[in-house]
């Protein structure tokens, strides 16, 4: 497990082609140790703050309600991110984040470009769950979706499974960890999770405030992975 973790880690942090021929010389990074994968139990590992279930195939990490209305682009981003229109801030890592869904064995695939752009994100399916207690104690658990809402009228947007697009690695450096981007509503390639949704392209989502908990609420933030469509032919 920590080999596979730290090839994750070569792969993220390794320079873009262009960089490596570039004609002027780059001054040497300082060399970063890879994250390590702590082993719990049989099935269960943690990176970071993120814990990784083999048997169950999800990912948990540990967050808030960072906005319980208001209009969002964001389902969750890292602290120091855009959190003036995130729904969720959730205290992990992006790298660490994305490492444990390709220890899942989920596949990134990033197609977009730019922000709020048409193209249909592509990735690996996944469902994504919102997990707290609520003031008797009790515990609630909904799928992500259910706190959002569209503009005009607020109607609460449909159903729906979210795709592993992986964030991208630029000269700067893995893009996820620079801009803290973690789940995008509105499409974005600086993120790890993307709405697969047509109307991922438009800037119309904002909080289901009649559903959402209360700012500041702690919760767990849960991805299970989806069996995949095979594409190969018999």
């Amino acid at each position: 497990m920590k080999a596979v973790v730290a090839l994750c880690l070569l792969l993220f942090c390794a320079p873009p082609l262009h960089a490596q021929k570039a004609k002027k010389p780059i001054p040497p990074k300082r060399k970063e140790k890879p994250p390590v994968a702590e082993k719990i139990t049989e099935n269960v590992y943690r990176v970071g703050s993120v814990v990784i279930d083999m048997a169950a195939k999800t990912v948990t990490c540990p967050g808030e309600i960072n906005m319980d209305r208001g209009t969002i682009e964001y389902l969750a981003v890292a602290p120091g991110g855009k959190t003036h229109e995130s729904l969720l801030t959730l205290r992990v890592r992006p790298l660490h984040l994305q490492v444990a869904l390709i220890l899942l064995g989920l596949e990134p695939k990033n197609v977009l470009k730019e922000q709020g752009e048409r193209k249909k994100p592509e990735g690996s399916p996944v469902e994504i769950r919102v997990r707290w207690q609520d003031k008797n104690g009790d515990t609630q658990e909904f799928p992500a979706d259910y706190f959002i809402a569209k503009q005009p009228d607020e109607k609460p947007a449909e159903s729906h499974n979210w795709v592993f697009t992986g964030s991208r690695i630029l000269k700067e450096g893995f893009e996820a960890d620079i801009a803290k981007s973690l789940v995008a509503i509105w499409h974005d390639p600086a993120a790890i999770l993307d709405n697969p949704t047509e109307e991922g392209a438009d800037n119309i989502f904002i909080v289901n405030a009649s559903r959402a908990p209360k700012r500041g609420t702690r919760i767990e933030f849960i991805v299970k992975a989806l069996p995949q469509k095979r594409t190969d032919k018999p």
